[in-house]
């Protein structure tokens, strides 16, 4: 079998430059090209790249963000207002997220006059009502044990524990938080056209509805009271936009008209959500 010659007295021509070299300097380059070992250039990276892959988005063991619940909010000291004669309470809250049409309870105010019927005192300001008798889940009418201070339509809170059975020392009483929304009112004690299990809406968001329970009587109703208008004030930015507008407060209806111009409500009040300090 024939060998090649080694070439060592053989010259070539490279095909790059096109000149005279040496054999045995010749060296092959990626493209086929026979070229001068000094004219060799290796083959640029960017010809074969890499094999990239997608770039990554999506990540491993992902869980959706938790839902924020509302929770109650704390009012600034003695903010609450209203003329004589009139049922438009006034909320000072500077900086504040809600709506119109955010359905609202009031807590922990104190009062520089208990002794009007607009009672800044109580703990569950400014009404609440006392069931008369017991409510079940399906009941879609509801009856106080006296005339009720209710707006015309809108939602009230309810809450009721479960009492323990007799001898059953281990047994946990069950406390039951429902949102009830009702049509009307009915005479002088009832609530009509209940929708049972329901929300409303907080901040602009209705939150995760409640369950529909039963109720014994003689515990707390808490009606709503809508937010009916944003009081604000204008502010100067110094640059662009020159101005823009802080919401300094709110308004609510009241079911009846104050009897004295009144400002109150201490240093400890909220304004909450309809479960009453949470979602």
């Amino acid at each position: 079998m024939s060998n090649y010659a080694s070439g060592k007295n053989a010259i070539a021509i490279s095909d790059r430059s096109g000149m005279q070299f040496p054999y045995k300097e010749m060296v092959r380059e990626w493209n086929g090209a026979l070229v001068h070992i000094s004219e060799f250039e290796p083959k640029q990276p960017q010809l074969d790249p890499k094999p990239i892959s997608g770039e990554g988005v999506a990540l491993r063991n992902v869980r959706p963000a938790r839902k924020e619940p509302p929770v109650a909010l704390a009012l600034p000291n003695n903010p609450f207002s209203i003329t004589n004669g009139s049922p438009t309470l006034t909320i000072s809250f500077p900086n504040h997220n809600l709506k119109v049409g955010d359905e609202v309870l009031f807590f922990n105010a104190a009062s520089n006059n208990s002794i009007q019927s607009f009672n800044l005192g109580t703990n569950v300001f400014p009404l609440f009502q006392i069931l008369a008798s017991n409510l079940s889940s399906t009941a879609t009418t509801v009856t106080f044990d006296g005339n009720n201070l209710c707006a015309n339509t809108g939602f009230f809170f309810i809450q009721s524990s479960t009492t323990p059975a007799t001898g059953a020392a281990e047994y946990v009483p069950v406390v039951q938080r429902e949102v009830i929304k009702y049509a009307a009112k009915s005479g002088g004690q009832n609530l009509t056209g209940l929708t049972r299990g329901t929300n409303a809406l907080f901040g602009g968001v209705v939150p995760d509805s409640t369950t529909a329970t039963s109720h014994n009587a003689g515990v707390n109703v808490f009606p709503s009271l809508k937010i009916q208008t944003i009081t604000t004030r204008t502010e100067n930015t110094g640059a662009m936009p020159a101005t823009k507008i802080i919401n300094t407060g709110f308004t609510v209806t009241l079911p009846y008209n104050a009897t004295g111009t009144i400002t109150g409500g201490g240093e400890n009040a909220f304004v909450s959500p309809m479960l009453r300090g949470i979602k």
